[in-house]
């Protein structure tokens, strides 16, 4: 993997996050057999770009990629980054999530991205057993050993180990460890990482949660990383742009039209938001509909509805 500047100097003297911005959490585009398609997303990314969105995160839950194979993995984040870099030009940010039940796992799924041109990797808590928040730090400090930036992934729901704020101010210590990511919903709690992060120049914190990237801005988040800006990217770099500059009506506003988006969702209640948005873009022309194992497509029903739902979205869409 090369190595890139995990932070970047501004005009004003202070340091930029790579943790910063509008982060598109990517799909991989899968073709029939299920094996990652780089050509397949080509048009989403030329969308996302005409959109203004500059920074990726490949293989995340969007990205289906506790699902999908190291190799897969790493072949689709090398042809997706050339591509993407190739469009966007110096501006463009690549990041990967390396997603393991353990540390080994991880550790492997990091070794596999050997090579490739990425800024930095993206590291779950372990998942399936509960551990101690010493188990948690090693399991940190042990992925960023491998000399790659890493941004931790606080995401509870699919992990079952929440990353607190007491090993966030641990975690300031190791240099290798560039930002949070948090979807965790804890508005009170990601009040206080952003306050951490105000501790350490260049460490970014991002919200993940979709229904509240306003609040985040407005408590200090560096970035925020919507799953929705496929459908509507100049529609959450918008929202950045305003949080970040503190026009907080407009991001208010803007966060309604990010809501709407968000309400697909509940087309196929009660499971990972995967195959409604894969389907939604794919309807829009912008990406295959296939996901991975065990995922279903849509059925009639969910089809009709999300093709109504798109029809009623049409003036946010039309933002891009």
């Amino acid at each position: 993997m090369s190595t890139r500047q995990n932070s970047h100097p501004t005009t004003d003297g202070s340091v930029k996050p790579l943790v910063s911005g509008t982060v598109i959490p990517l799909v991989t585009a899968l073709d029939t057999q299920g094996r990652p398609d780089a050509e397949a997303v080509e048009p989403l990314l030329a969308y996302l770009a005409e959109g203004g969105v500059t920074s990726l995160l490949l293989a995340g839950t969007n990205g289906e990629g506790p699902l999908l194979p190291g190799d897969g993995v790493r072949r689709y984040a090398t042809e997706v980054t050339a591509r993407w870099r190739a469009l966007v030009g110096e501006a463009a940010t690549v990041m990967v999530a390396a997603t393991g039940p353990g540390t080994r796992e991880t550790r492997q799924r990091i070794e596999a991205l050997d090579g490739v041109d990425l800024d930095a990797v993206v590291v779950l808590a372990p998942f399936y057993f509960k551990h101690t928040e010493r188990e948690l730090l090693a399991h940190f400090q042990a992925a960023a050993a491998l000399d790659r930036p890493v941004v931790v992934y606080n995401s509870p729901a699919y992990t079952g180990n929440p990353v607190p704020v007491s090993l966030v101010r641990r975690l300031l210590d190791e240099p290798g460890i560039v930002g949070l990511k948090d979807n965790s919903g804890d508005t009170a709690q990601f009040g206080q990482f952003c306050e951490l992060a105000g501790k350490r120049p260049g460490f970014g914190v991002a919200q993940g949660i979709e229904r509240q990237l306003d609040v985040a801005l407005r408590l200090g988040a560096a970035g925020t990383v919507p799953g929705v800006g496929m459908l509507a990217p100049a529609l959450c770099v918008d929202l950045f742009r305003a949080g970040s500059s503190g026009d907080d009506a407009t991001a208010t506003a803007l966060q309604q039209d990010v809501n709407r988006l968000a309400a697909l969702f509940a087309i196929r209640p009660g499971a990972s938001g995967v195959v409604i948005m894969k389907t939604a873009l794919h309807l829009l022309g912008l990406c295959p509909a296939t996901a991975a194992e065990p995922f279903l497509p849509c059925t009639d029903d969910e089809l009709a509805a999300l093709r109504t739902a798109l029809d009623d979205l049409s003036d946010v869409l039309r933002r891009a």
